[in-house]
């Protein structure tokens, strides 16, 4: 444990450079939102960061969203946060992926003109009220104990002896603490793009009994646009009706980006000779030669291991994506590896149209370190350092929106801290972004954990077209959305329920104008007539196919009919789900006292006493979900519960 006093004693270089409520270290996706919901929430932050040049830096995919993360995005806009306002305001290229499986994962994608979105998000920042911005490299914790006993935080130091006093810190290193490159056989000492790297900081929070890890994760090959051949490629444009991540944006009735202003992705797929030329140089790989010692993601993995795992798999597909507007890079999603540079030079020339392609930047893996995320409690603070919060990557998670989404809630947390309030706990059943920090901190990640719609058991209510619903009333509470966003949320709701109200006591006569649009979909009109709410119930008859039948439609915007649509033709299943989450709920209410003593509970197996001692859930809902607790250990700890209820109680 290092104090303030004990630097200053011993570093003659040492002097207290300023004193803060709240210090959050690193400037990536997580960092950004941690200090602007802190700052927002009026605390006096300090956002430290390697390179202020590098701030919300994109080094991998140069998009904002996708499968899953879409609703990450959009929730953490609901919320109040900064990311899907940036993302709008950078946006490429807009598409809505999974169109063809229904709502429940509809998940909106955005290319991003890289280099727009990180000085955006900067601007954004700097003109912050409550907020510094400070190019430092943070490398120790600095911590006392109360008279508890408990550690505490204090403060941060810089590299150059600079003491920054708080009494809350949220660590977002992202993927550069202790970060080496690799690159075939060549290893740097390096961050992402060669960034400079932070070392130190795991040292200082491993000295605190905080259990670290080591992951790695890697990046593709960039190419000089002017030397594809886009002729062989398959053309992926953008959609021109997408809503924007933002729910402001969306309430002005705004799209992302005009259908002429958006710029095209590309497709292809390996060859053989892309498999021949990997296959032959696997003993190059650092992969498998024993150089990388982290463990990388199972979802996103290298094109090389792609092969060694899917060896039935004659092909892989890769996206050629632009870098933005004002560079000529592409980026080949899909094909990130750590082989040589000569091998990549081949592997890049074997696939079509890339043949003369110039390779503007290598692509390489990097290892870093990271806390287990099992040593986190709910609000993502430590369990064993008061006041220390961490979210993003050093958290085991992959990805911008997966850091962006803890971010938020480490800001907001660490602010309710700083007040003496009880933290914001997301669960299960009402957010994505409740589901991500409950699978990290409850079941733990031996990989770079990626968030995916099959991971959340309500997706059919955790939609990203009601994200709002779900998340502005904690955001407004908080004091992240301010009293006109929030007025204009309650009026989209106010008309949505009017409206639904009128479309099921509306009934419509069976004419022959509504036989001859209801013809057009395939459907035929009822004998008797039906209300205009039965009518949208059938597949393809929509909102705005019923107009000319229907003479008291008021003027709705397309956010308003999106939400109507949905809840009128998915009102039986959202009504099940419902029912599930009550039952979710139940056991999430259960709360399981602090001081309770697994050893002292008969029945309970040994492996679920050592894993609940080490966990400490805070409820039953949380404990069903820890590896190794089995159903009939629930049941046992439920039993408990209720006959010591009263001991508890006092």
């Amino acid at each position: 444990m290092l104090t303030i006093e004990k630097v200053l004693e011993e570093n003659k270089n040492a002097y207290i450079a300023g004193e803060y409520d709240a210090a959050v270290v690193g400037a990536g996706h997580a960092g950004c939102e941690a200090a602007h919901a802190l700052a927002k929430m009026k605390n006096k932050t300090i956002l430290f960061t390697l390179h202020l040049d590098a701030l919300a830096n994109l080094p991998c995919n140069p998009s904002i969203g996708g499968t899953a993360k879409g609703q990450l995005v959009r929730e953490i806009d609901a919320l109040g946060g900064v990311m899907g306002k940036v993302a709008d305001e950078c946006a490429i290229q807009m598409r809505m992926l999974n169109r063809s499986k229904g709502p429940a994962v509809f998940s909106p994608r955005a290319q991003m003109d890289r280099t727009k979105y990180s000085y955006t998000m900067k601007h954004l920042l700097e003109n912050t009220d409550n907020l510094v911005i400070k190019q430092a490299h943070i490398v120790k914790l600095l911590t006392t104990k109360n008279e508890e006993g408990k550690i505490c935080v204090t403060g941060v130091l810089s590299s150059t002896g600079a003491i920054y006093k708080c009494n809350a810190v949220v660590i977002c290193s992202g993927t550069y603490m202790e970060s080496r490159t690799i690159l075939g056989e060549v290893i740097t000492e390096s961050g992402p793009d060669g960034l400079p790297r932070s070392v130190g900081l795991s040292a200082s929070l491993s000295e605190l009994g905080i259990p670290m890890l080591r992951f790695k994760t890697g990046t593709p090959v960039r190419v000089n646009k002017k030397s594809v051949d886009f002729t062989e490629m398959t053309r992926q444009d953008g959609e021109d009706d997408i809503p924007p991540f933002s729910f402001e944006r969306e309430m002005d009735g705004k799209t992302v980006a005009p259908t002429e202003e958006q710029v095209p992705c590309w497709s292809i797929w390996t060859t053989e000779q892309t498999k021949e030329i990997i296959t032959s140089n696997l003993d190059r790989s650092p992969l498998y030669s024993g150089i990388i010692d982290g463990i990388g993601p199972r979802y996103c993995p290298s094109i090389e291991d792609k092969f060694v795992r899917f060896s039935d798999k004659p092909r892989h597909q890769i996206f050629v994506e632009p870098m933005g507007n004002s560079t000529n890079e592409m980026y080949l999603q899909g094909f990130s590896t750590s082989l040589p540079e000569d091998v990549q030079a081949q592997m890049v020339k074997s696939l079509l149209g890339l043949k003369d392609a110039v390779i503007q930047r290598n692509a390489y893996a990097i290892e870093y370190d990271l806390v287990d995320p099992l040593s986190l409690k709910l609000s993502l603070e430590s369990k064993i350092a008061e006041g220390l919060f961490t979210a993003g990557q050093i958290n085991g998670s992959s990805g911008y929106e997966e850091a962006a989404g803890q971010g938020i809630i480490a800001g907001i947390n660490a602010g309710r801290f700083l007040r003496k309030e009880p933290p914001v706990i997301l669960d299960r059943s009402k957010a994505y972004i409740g589901v991500l920090i409950d699978d990290l901190v409850t079941k733990g990640t031996n990989e770079p954990y990626r968030m995916m719609t099959s991971r959340a058991e309500y997706r059919l209510f955790l939609r990203q077209d009601n994200a709002d619903l779900r998340l502005t009333p904690v955001g407004h509470e908080i004091g992240l959305i301010d009293d006109d966003r929030y007025a204009a949320f309650e009026e989209k709701y106010r008309i949505v329920e009017s409206e639904k109200e009128r479309l099921a006591s509306t009934y419509i006569a069976p004419t022959r104008e509504l036989e001859e649009l209801l013809a057009s979909v395939d459907s035929t009109v009822p004998k008797s007539g039906a209300s205009l709410a039965e009518l949208i119930k059938r597949p393809r008859v929509t909102y705005e196919l019923l107009a000319p039948v229907d003479r008291k439609r008021p003027q709705c915007s397309q956010a308003v009919i999106r939400a109507i649509e949905t809840d009128i033709k998915y009102e039986g299943y959202i009504k099940l789900e419902l029912e599930n989450i009550e039952r979710f709920k139940e056991l999430e209410s259960k709360i399981i006292p602090e001081a309770i003593d697994y050893e002292n509970i008969h029945g309970l197996r040994k492996e679920a006493v050592q894993k609940l001692s080490k966990l400490r859930p805070v409820n039953v809902g949380q404990a069903n979900r820890i590896s190794g607790v089995s159903p009939a250990d629930v049941n046992v700890l439920i039993v408990y519960l209720e006959a010591h209820k009263r001991d508890f109680a006092n």
